[in-house]
């Protein structure tokens, strides 16, 4: 199991944050368009990149985005992939660099669903279309071995939806720094709460946006019954060991230990949240993606351990 004591950010994200501090960047400016903007302009200046010479291909849809990677493994699954941003923040278009990473690394298609934002909509109606979505385009992919994941909050909706909107589907479900506790703030929050790319005041706003819906649902991934736990896939949780949401993959992990489901679980002691954003430009973020697809993604093993 990873240590929980505070650890210094990778070299790469310890200059990157430096300059953060040294721009003055602001969480927020008070409007949602500015701060949605300057999130976007922020990843694409020091995340992002250029579309690459790396054989991948993209078809955009209406509402997603589908990347083809050079050369697709013969028995690959379909990777089916809900974006994080607090459902208030970004789209597949800031991910794609990461995606591109991913499906190249896996040599496998990872296709890439945009939801409607909140405070606009409600996260109800985001969530429902959502479902709808994925379950057209699992029914279309037909017999094809399925694999559905998400970072930060698309974490939670990819496990949500694993359970309760689309059960027995998938092969495997992948939560990379997920959101997975609504409503206690471990030491994390306190050790990590400023400074490190997702700070605790912006996850408490993204709380207070999620949390009536999963409240009326009952969904609460620490207290799935034991049918509930039945109908989830091998799950895989990756976890970042300077981000606000470090301890709440940690401890689900460990409650999952001895349960119905196999966990397998990878931690970067040294990254900060939203790392996989930031392919296009960090080798340490690359490499992280890279160990990824080798690890959290594989499908099928003959034993299956939580821990690292």
């Amino acid at each position: 199991m990873p240590e929980r004591p505070a650890r210094r950010l990778n070299a790469e994200f310890g200059r990157l944050a430096a300059a953060r501090k040294l721009t003055a960047t602001r969480a927020s400016t008070g409007s949602l368009a500015a701060d949605r903007a300057n999130a976007e302009r922020w990843i694409s200046r020091f995340g992002g990149a250029a579309e690459q010479d790396d054989g991948a291909s993209i078809e955009v849809g209406a509402h997603s985005v589908l990347v083809r990677p050079a050369r697709e493994a013969a028995a690959a699954p379909h990777v089916l992939y809900v974006h994080g941003g607090g459902m208030v923040y970004y789209s597949t278009a800031t991910f794609r660099p990461f995606l591109r990473t991913l499906a190249n690394s896996l040599h496998a298609p990872v296709e890439a669903f945009d939801y409607l934002k909140a405070p606009e909509h409600s996260v109800g109606d985001s969530v429902e279309r959502l479902g709808r979505q994925l379950a057209a385009r699992c029914e279309a992919l037909g017999e094809r071995d399925l694999v559905i994941a998400g970072d930060s909050v698309g974490g939670l909706l990819a496990l949500y939806l694993s359970v309760r909107v689309l059960p027995a589907v998938f092969s495997r479900v992948v939560l990379i720094y997920p959101v997975l506790d609504l409503r206690t703030e471990r030491e994390s929050y306190r050790t990590f709460g400023e400074g490190y790319f997702l700070d605790r005041d912006a996850m408490r706003l993204f709380k207070s946006v999620l949390s009536p819906f999963f409240a009326e649902r009952a969904f609460d991934p620490f207290a799935l019954p034991e049918s509930e736990l039945a109908q989830l896939p091998p799950c895989s949780v990756v976890t970042a060991g300077c981000d606000v949401l470090r301890d709440e993959g940690i401890a689900w992990v460990e409650h999952l230990a001895g349960r119905s489901i196999t966990a397998r679980h990878r931690h970067f002691p040294d990254l900060p949240h939203d790392f996989c954003l930031y392919t296009g430009k960090l080798d340490s973020a690359r490499n992280a993606v890279a160990e990824i697809a080798g690890t959290a993604f594989r499908l099928g093993s003959p034993a299956e351990a939580t821990g690292r």
